[in-house]
């Protein structure tokens, strides 16, 4: 009897030392562990949200570029005997679409008139502009050229004209002849430029023509969160969460120009 009762005291033992051993060696690490992890769950929430965020922008950022190559390559197939004489250029620059053309193919010098060799080029322009590759993207149609001197005497004297202002009355003439033929006037911008622009790059630099292509500015879906004014009184209570969008996004327009050209690939 006292036999059995020693093993029995025995196994006791030993199983109250395995207890102890598995609640001192494992039990309390995986706790801990547990507690460490459950602690981390929101951090590591929150950091899925973040990635998740960067992913939907990234994919809505190269949707919204996806346009432009496409765009390029149309532009240079129509435009190529005017590329390959050097009086024209077509490029990509930031997230548009930027076409240079020399002055002397669409207008004549020091004049509002087009030039008399340039209705084959405007029918071009025309349906280049309105085909379905940019269907929906904003033209903003800017002109730079020299102060026009006075010209013809008498009743037939035409007086001088500004840089800025005879590019005006050019881009404008162009944004009419687009119109008339099938270009969407709503996507249609005139823009008048001095005499000089900044050199950004591209090879045809004054006295020219340029078609500015962008996609329609589209309103971030920003709200304002509640931040703590570090000016106001003692317990005043936060400025309430509004869903009003961020001033000044619904207003803002497409960058015409100066645009640096995209960097050719391979270089």
């Amino acid at each position: 009897m006292k036999i059995v009762t020693y093993l029995l005291g025995a196994l006791l033992v030993a199983a109250l030392t395995a207890a102890a051993v598995f609640y001192f060696m494992t039990f309390e690490p995986m706790k801990t562990d547990y507690l460490r992890m459950k602690a981390g769950i929101p951090e590591m929430d929150k950091a899925k949200a973040e990635l998740k965020k960067y992913k939907t922008q990234e994919a809505r950022e190269a949707q919204e570029v996806a346009w432009v190559n496409p765009g390029v390559d149309a532009l240079k197939a129509g435009l190529g005997d005017e590329i390959k004489a050097g009086k024209a250029e077509v490029t990509a620059a930031g997230n548009g679409i930027v076409v240079n053309l020399s002055e002397d193919i669409l207008y004549t010098p020091g004049s509002v008139t087009f030039a008399k060799d340039s209705p084959q080029l405007r029918l071009k322009l025309a349906a280049l502009l309105g085909s379905k590759e940019l269907k929906g993207k904003n033209l903003v149609i800017g002109n730079t050229n020299d102060a026009a001197p006075a010209q013809g005497k008498g009743k037939k004297r035409i007086p001088p004209k500004e840089a800025r202002t005879l590019a005006a009355d050019r881009a404008l003439a162009l944004v009419k002849y687009l119109e008339q033929n099938r270009v969407d006037q709503e996507m249609l911008v005139a823009a008048a430029y001095g005499a000089k622009v900044p050199d950004t790059g591209f090879k045809i630099k004054n006295h020219k023509t340029m078609i500015v292509i962008e996609s329609s500015p589209v309103p971030a879906a920003t709200t304002a969160t509640a931040q703590p004014n570090p000016l106001a009184a003692p317990g005043a209570k936060p400025a309430e969460k509004t869903d009003a969008p961020v001033p000044g996004a619904q207003d803002s327009q497409p960058k015409a120009i100066p645009l640096k050209p995209a960097q050719p690939k391979g270089q």
